[in-house]
């Protein structure tokens, strides 16, 4: 059966949690049968923990995000390596640049630990990259050694090439149904199918027809729908692929 799979969104943010079984109902209607929720911090993993007890069709990933890193220490860490047999991925993790440089050092000090967790323990690994492209890569292509998606991505077409080299997967958000959205559009169109992923990253990001709205896991469909056009494939081939991708990136 063909269905959505929706690979990163923080439906774990606070604005969902009045009406979190009115938003699950509406991603059933619009056949998204899996939804990976991303937790940034502990408190955000104990709460999907609660989720997913009434919505086994979540899946969690939870790692330490880049910007975070002032607030982080070893105990930290500890706890990410005590739970990480609980989630399928490390991440989100990676470098931002984009509002702090003063702390590159540490950022990639927390990057290449998180990472080493993942190596231990055979998990694979979600990315963020923001203003960083160069570090992000030199540092995945020394230290990973599990499987990788590049989320969110939004880098050069070339950066793309240089990571489908190394066997990565290209996770393509709601921005490609941005009328103006050139690069991504190019990119979703050169991405091979069986190295791409899709994902809402709510509640940012939304896609066309809802841009402006905030976002939510049903709305993956839409970017699966544009991508499956602009290739010129139907819906049911694109999705079967993606749950494939995903499978694959998943297993141990």
């Amino acid at each position: 059966m063909s269905y959505w799979i929706d690979t990163h969104c923080h439906m774990n943010e606070e604005v969902y949690c009045e009406d979190f079984d009115g938003y699950m109902k509406l991603a059933g209607a619009n056949n998204v049968r899996v939804s990976n929720i991303v937790c940034l911090n502990r408190e955000d993993f104990e709460y999907t923990k609660q989720l997913k007890e009434r919505y086994p069709n979540l899946d969690i990933t939870f790692g330490y995000f880049p910007e975070d890193v002032h607030h982080l220490n070893d105990g930290d860490m500890d706890y990410l390596e005590s739970v990480v047999d609980e989630i399928i991925a490390v991440g989100e993790i990676g470098l931002d640049y984009y509002w702090n440089k003063e702390e590159k050092e540490k950022q990639k000090e927390m990057f290449i630990c998180q990472i080493e967790v993942a190596n231990r323990h055979n998990k694979p690994i979600m990315i963020h990259s923001r203003s960083a492209a160069r570090d992000t890569y030199e540092i995945l292509k020394q230290y990973a050694r599990t499987k990788v998606i590049m989320h969110c991505f939004s880098e050069s077409t070339e950066m793309m090439r240089q990571y489908l080299k190394l066997g990565y997967y290209i996770s393509f958000p709601g921005v490609v149904t941005f009328k103006n959205a050139r690069e991504p559009k190019e990119n979703a169109l050169e991405c091979p199918l069986n190295r791409m992923m899709i994902e809402t990253d709510c509640p940012y990001l939304t896609p066309v027809p809802f841009r402006g709205q905030r976002n939510q896991t049903a709305y993956v469909r839409y970017t699966g729908e544009y991508i499956a056009q602009l290739r010129g494939i139907s819906v049911e081939e694109l999705q079967d692929q993606l749950i494939r991708n995903y499978e694959e990136w998943k297993a141990q």
